[in-house]
């Protein structure tokens, strides 16, 4: 992932993905109201936390059951800071986090 100038010049790289990288397979994202990138890794099952540029936490693992996501999908924080994500376990659950 890089940041851009808004003339599309490269200002760095903040996340680098593939194989044992930051990210295997990140699918969609998503801004706190604190700026912080939240994304989740289709692959590894998770959803990795990004504070400064630096991945500071992962939330959840690889599963099928109550907090696990398998393909995690859709997110969206709400204005209280709260996760909702949408996975591909059984039926697409939704997931909601405080």
């Amino acid at each position: 992932m890089h940041v851009l100038t808004l003339e599309g010049d490269k200002l760095h790289s903040i996340i680098k993905c593939g194989l044992g990288r930051n990210l295997s397979n990140p699918y969609f994202f998503c801004l706190d109201p604190l700026n912080n990138l939240v994304i989740s890794d289709n692959d590894a099952g998770v959803i990795r936390v990004s504070l400064q540029k630096v991945f500071s936490y992962t939330i959840g693992k690889e599963g099928h059951q109550q907090g696990m996501f398998y393909g995690p999908r859709g997110l969206a924080i709400t204005p209280k800071l709260r996760l909702v994500c949408v996975s591909r376990n059984k039926n697409y659950g939704l997931q909601i986090y405080y």
